[in-house]
C-alpha cells in the first residue's frame, strides 16, 4: 500500500494525459466513497477492493485484547513513519487534530519489516487486514469508520479503456479466455 500523495497524483495524471490507459490507486476514505483524487482532468474510476484497517500492536500491548480502538484512543501513541502504512499526517486528519508522533522512519517498502517493526514495539502501523492476517497482532479500527480502498482510473472519454473498464466490473466467467461458453 503505496501512502504518497504524489504517487496518486502521478497515476492520475498519467492517465488523465493519456500516458497510461488504466491506473490503480489506493487510500483511506469512508465504506464505499470513492477515493479523493486530484484535479488533473477529466477521470472515472470504480473500486475494486475495500478493506477494514488494524492498528498493529506488539504482543502485550494494553490494548491488545480489544475488539475494536477508535484512531482518538491513540493519538499520544507513538507511529511508525513508512511509505507503505497510512500516513501520520492522515491519521491526524482523520482523528480531526494532534498528536500521532513519529516514534521511526523506515523508507523501504518491505511489509514484513513493517510488521516486524510494529510487532517489536517500535510504533503502532495501520494497514489493511490482509496484510496483518495471521502474521501479527491487529485490532480493527473501528472509528473512525474508514477503510482501504483500491481504484481503477480510466479517462474520460475513454474509448477502449472504458470498455477494458466495462469488463473488469464484470463477475469472473466460469468459461476459460479463448473458448466458447456453448462448448465445441
Amino acid at each position: 500500500m503505496r501512502r504518497a500523495g504524489s504517487a496518486r497524483e502521478r497515476v492520475a495524471g498519467e492517465v488523465a494525459s493519456g500516458s497510461a490507459d488504466l491506473g490503480l490507486v489506493d487510500g483511506i476514505t469512508a465504506p464505499s466513497d470513492p477515493l479523493r483524487l486530484p484535479d488533473v482532468g477529466p477521470l472515472s474510476g470504480f473500486g475494486v477492493a475495500e478493506e477494514e484497517l488494524m492498528v498493529v500492536l506488539p504482543a502485550g500491548h494494553p490494548l491488545s485484547h480489544r475488539h475494536g480502538l477508535a484512531l482518538t484512543d491513540l493519538t499520544d501513541a507513538l507511529w511508525l513513519r513508512a511509505p507503505v502504512a497510512v500516513p501520520v499526517e492522515r491519521l491526524r486528519e482523520l482523528a480531526g487534530g494532534g498528536g500521532f508522533r513519529a516514534a521511526l522512519r523506515y523508507d523501504g517498502e518491505d511489509l514484513h519489516t513493517v510488521l516486524n517493526l510494529a510487532a517489536a514495539g517500535n510504533g503502532l502501523v495501520l494497514l489493511p487486514a490482509s496484510v496483518t492476517a495471521g502474521v501479527t497482532r491487529g485490532v480493527p479500527l473501528t472509528a473512525p469508520r474508514v477503510v482501504h480502498r483500491v481504484e481503477v482510473l480510466y479517462a474520460e472519454p475513454a474509448g477502449q479503456a472504458a470498455a477494458l473498464a466495462a469488463q473488469l466490473r464484470q463477475p469472473p466467467s466460469s468459461t476459460p479466455p479463448g473458448t466458447s461458453a456453448r462448448g465445441s
